[in-house]
């Protein structure tokens, strides 16, 4: 089966698996997805069961690079706390590109959206390493920073701890 086939029956089980859900929320386990990336491997995230995630939704921006920049400094600077940090694009647009960052920057088809069960973007999400939703953070990502800055410092050390928000 080649990449194209592969990606498509991997996004229609996706699309399944997240409309059977009634909201994703904190507390919920997040459904599996894979999702293909602009340059790389696609990214899984039954791949990263045993570390936490933290996925940045990124809308139509125009202005990513300014305004994700300290996201990504924040992810690499926690690599070593084993957090995975990706960056999940979407637009309506084909001619858009996704900015260049170092994080992965997964690429979400817009015919997805609905699936997530939320219509605001950008959102962040943290995932625990066991695959649950802790926290979903939506709005701005300027005006959120301080706050997922904060909330994943300590997320991370009550994870490090084995404590898992419920």
């Amino acid at each position: 089966m080649g990449y194209p086939a592969r990606l498509l029956v991997l996004t229609t089980l996706l699309l399944a698996s997240l409309a059977q859900a009634d909201s994703l929320k904190p507390g919920d386990k997040v459904p599996d997805f894979t999702l293909p990336a602009n340059k790389g491997l696609a990214q899984s995230l039954h791949e990263a069961t045993g570390s936490p995630v933290m996925l940045i939704w990124l809308g139509e921006c125009y202005d990513c690079p300014e305004s994700i920049v300290r996201y990504q400094i924040l992810a690499e600077s926690q690599k070593i706390e084993g957090l995975k940090g990706w960056f999940v694009w979407s637009s309506e647009n084909p001619d858009n590109k996704p900015p260049k960052m170092r994080l992965p920057m997964l690429m979400f088809s817009p015919e997805l959206n609905n699936a997530w069960l939320f219509e605001e973007r950008p959102a962040v999400m943290l995932i625990s390493p066991d695959g649950h939703l802790d926290h979903l953070i939506l709005g701005d990502l300027a005006e959120n920073y301080q706050e997922v800055e904060t909330t994943l410092m300590r997320w991370l050390s009550d994870t490090r701890d084995g404590y898992l928000v419920e």
